[in-house]
């Protein structure tokens, strides 16, 4: 009898060297698809026009976004005080724009209209967020996977409403400043806000784990119109861009992996990747190979 075990005890097995019955030692050492043990998220809220910019700088060293967008705000200037309708913020995104600006990014949900979630009745958080995820559908003609809480609103319970929908994932701004894998991807914790990932770039770029690690940053494209958040964001990008260590993904697409690596069916004497799961990915002799929905790994 098989069945799926945590990923803390699938993650366990990596390293370790399994006898199958001719006594031949397996030693499985789980990687992203990309052949690595370290990965990289950007995930940038509201989506004002500043993310045209983020977005160009992104596309020039190789990182992809996670953009979070208000649909039911595009085409409008962004007035966030609204006793006071003449300061602006700036404008958000047109929408015929989205398909060029994030060619190569996720686009996901932050709320049609940008509403704290807490407090809310259940209808009026999933209207919120399931209209916002048709309209973004319809826009870019993609599946849309993700979502951050606007504001950060969440608790226990939001987190469980959200898991209702067809998200598969929603992050908080709270940071865990570490680069484990989340333990619960309705309550999302980043590392870190990108006004401080600087002082744990260094602490990534050097890491050298066995284990599946995740530097996960999050901020707003419009906070980088300060002359030195810009800097940094412009040396952060430099330094961790572009690496053949880094796996550089969305958060939907990291969502999905993880989940298909759950999902795998261990025994004692065999590994399978069951019908309908996503392939998964691990090195055997410093050979990068994979398993296959159906395909089964004998131990």
């Amino acid at each position: 009898m098989t069945k799926a075990l945590p990923i803390t005890l699938v993650i366990f097995i990596s390293g370790l060297l399994l006898m199958n019955c001719y006594g031949k030692k397996v030693e499985i050492d789980w990687v992203y698809p990309d052949g690595n043990h370290k990965a990289l998220i950007m995930s940038y809220d509201d989506g004002l026009d500043d993310d045209i910019a983020l977005a160009q700088l992104f596309d020039r060293y190789g990182i992809i976004g996670t953009f979070h967008l208000n649909s039911g705000l595009l085409d409008t200037r962004a007035i966030w005080d609204q006793s006071k309708p003449n300061e602006s913020m700036g404008t958000y995104l047109s929408k015929d724009t989205l398909l060029d600006v994030f060619k190569n990014h996720e686009i996901a949900v932050h709320g049609t209209y940008h509403k704290a979630l807490v407090g809310l009745s259940d209808e009026e958080i999933l209207e919120e967020i399931n209209v916002d995820i048709e309209n973004l559908t319809i826009l870019s003609g993609r599946k849309i996977s993700s979502m951050a809480y606007a504001f950060g609103s969440t608790n226990d319970h939001v987190a469980e409403v959200i898991r209702t929908t067809t998200l598969s994932n929603a992050r908080t701004v709270k940071s865990s400043y570490n680069f484990d894998l989340p333990e619960n991807y309705y309550l999302w914790n980043p590392t870190c806000h990108d006004s401080e990932a600087l002082e744990y770039l260094e602490a990534y770029l050097s890491l050298d784990s066995p284990n599946l690690s995740l530097f996960y940053v999050w901020g707003h494209s419009w906070e980088l119109r300060d002359t030195l958040r810009n800097q940094n964001i412009l040396k952060f990008c430099n330094e961790i861009g572009d690496r053949d260590d880094i796996w550089y993904t969305g958060a939907g697409a990291f969502a999905d992996y993880h989940a298909s690596l759950k999902a795998l069916e261990i025994s004692t004497k065999q590994m399978t990747n069951p019908e309908g799961n996503g392939v998964v990915y691990y090195r055997e002799k410093d050979q990068l190979k994979s398993l296959h929905p159906g395909q089964r790994l004998i131990l």
